[in-house]
């Protein structure tokens, strides 16, 4: 079985976009794009693929597994889609966070034993932040507890064109979510005073 002892996903650090960075990243997300449609030969696939067999979602796996202990194997397979938020490749396992409409995510390991060369050079080179991914696999836990699916069967469900949003800059830049004044206390002392500091 396919674990991880230290390399469960963690999330990536948010850096703001320049207006060049994202004409960039757009313009490498059009060709993945091109590509996928490319290599589809009705609309069953490409880059909006009309349908993918989903059987749960991620919310109804969490709950069904969340007894599981550390480095178990179930042996039960699930069909499930969400939007990647979390995305690390490595050499023979990668990672990424599938997260749902409401919130809930799970993790998703790709391993060259699992998927096999193709499909996983395929997996890093396609897929990109943001993108809605339709994954098929086992239910595992990592070395680490957490609740994975070990992919067999992955395809794009949506490709986005975009870079996931900072929310962190906008929220600093919407006076709604700043933080309110402190409120004066009657009863507060005069003003404290700091001490130079003696010799």
């Amino acid at each position: 079985m396919v674990t991880s002892s230290d390399t469960d996903v963690a999330p990536t650090e948010n850096t703001e976009h320049t207006a060049a960075d994202i004409f960039e990243q757009k313009a490498v997300r059009l060709a993945k794009r091109e590509r996928l449609n490319a290599a589809s030969a009705d609309r069953t696939g490409g880059a909006y693929p009309v349908g993918v067999p989903i059987t749960d979602t991620i919310a109804q796996v969490r709950e069904r597994y969340v007894h599981l202990g550390v480095d178990v194997a179930t042996g039960d397979r699930v069909g499930i889609a969400g939007r990647i938020v979390h995305f690390r490749i490595g050499g023979k396992l990668c990672f990424a966070a599938l997260q749902a409409g409401d919130g809930s995510r799970i993790q998703v390991m790709a391993s060259l034993a699992e998927l096999g060369e193709e499909s996983l050079r395929e997996w890093k080179d396609l897929i990109d932040l943001g993108d809605h991914l339709f994954v098929s696999g086992e239910i595992i836990t990592s070395r680490r507890g957490e609740l994975s699916v070990l992919v067999s069967k992955w395809q794009i469900a949506a490709k986005a064109l975009l870079p996931l949003p900072n929310l962190h800059s906008e929220l600093r830049r919407d006076p709604r979510a700043q933080p309110l004044p402190r409120p004066h206390c009657a009863r507060a002392g005069p003003p404290h005073r700091v001490r130079p500091r003696q010799g």
